[in-house]
């Protein structure tokens, strides 16, 4: 039996689904793509992993109706596989990248970037604080158990409105403040051509996860200062083998480049969905200017990625992928 293909998608389509999937179609072609869709997670063909960000974005919704309704196709839909925490999967990736050039010999299996249960999602440190968690078998007996069925609709629909109008005002804000500093550092880099500004964000990521480069440098004898003398080019090579990073830049650059386009206040939040849907995922669904960048950089033909703006596409392109494969 073939593995499922990861599908990928983005919040409002997500409300798509779930609006036909409640029988209020977005367009008349949604009409019965809910019932379509579903098959194919149903079949074990398809998998709709969610990522912690559309559990963020699910809490801003001001109508509990809307939140119960779209928490039951969160449910339903997601079959509560979630994507692993970014901060995790770029250590991982990091430490591939550092063994590819200075341990080329040794092989690892794929990255286990989509899991069962919402706490698959979430990056351990999120756990020290928790007394109720001691230990690491304890954290485990709980992502088992919030892997069960019914648990991510439990979450979702848990009564916090206090909780959930904090956390929506801190989202505003946050997301107010990044889109304001994109702002700001983009006039500064205005005048660059297009290859200084990568040079500026791999030099960021240089800086920035020198912890986790040194980790894998270590395991393979090395240090920090064998990875500066890669100099400009290698530096370059390596930065752009590391997925996640790789898609960030590339999304980053393409955005801040849209000069007469004003930054959005959700772009950073965009961003950090795509990260691991596009090197991830056989298909992703997301906003037109999204799909434009991932087709205009070529990362969808670099990482083998369909991209789609609406789910009715999708339905058809499973349905013709299904076909050519039988």
């Amino acid at each position: 039996m073939r593995k499922p293909i990861t599908v990928f998608l983005d919040q409002n389509h997500w409300i798509y689904l779930a609006q036909s999937y409640w029988g209020s179609p977005h367009k008349p072609c949604h009409k019965e793509v809910a019932d379509d869709l579903y098959n194919y997670i149903l079949n074990g063909e398809a998998r709709f992993p969610l990522n912690l960000l559309h559990l963020i974005e699910h809490t801003r919704n001001d109508s509990s109706k809307r939140r119960t309704r779209l928490a039951e196709v969160y449910e339903r839909f997601s079959q509560s596989w979630f994507f692993t925490a970014w901060n995790d999967l770029i250590s991982l990736e990091i430490e591939r990248a550092v063994f590819k050039i200075f341990a080329p010999e040794i092989v690892f299996k794929p990255l286990e970037v989509v899991g069962r249960g919402y706490l698959f999602g979430i990056n351990p440190k999120v756990g020290e604080g928790w007394p109720a968690l001691p230990s690491n078998l304890a954290i485990e007996f709980l992502k088992n158990i919030t892997a069960q069925p019914g648990h991510l609709y439990k979450l979702l629909t848990f009564p916090n409105e206090d909780g959930r109008n904090r956390q929506k005002t801190y989202i505003k804000n946050l997301n107010d403040r990044n889109a304001k500093a994109v702002e700001d550092l983009r006039a500064i880099r205005h005048s660059y051509p297009i290859e200084m500004h990568r040079r500026a964000q791999y030099a960021g990521y240089t800086c920035d996860f020198q912890e986790s480069i040194n980790k894998a440098l270590m395991k393979v004898g090395k240090v920090f200062d064998d990875f500066i003398a890669l100099g400009v080019g290698g530096l370059s090579k390596f930065w752009q083998s590391v997925p996640s990073l790789d898609v960030d830049c590339e999304m980053t650059i393409y955005r801040d480049r849209q000069w007469s386009r004003k930054i959005a206040s959700n772009d950073v939040g965009d961003i950090q969905y795509l990260v691991s849907a596009v090197p991830y995922c056989k298909a992703v669904v997301v906003e037109r200017f999204w799909a434009h960048a991932i087709e205009q950089t070529r990362l969808a033909n670099k990482y083998g990625v369909a991209v789609f703006t609406d789910i009715r596409e999708l339905a058809n392109w499973l349905v013709t992928r299904k076909t050519s494969r039988s």
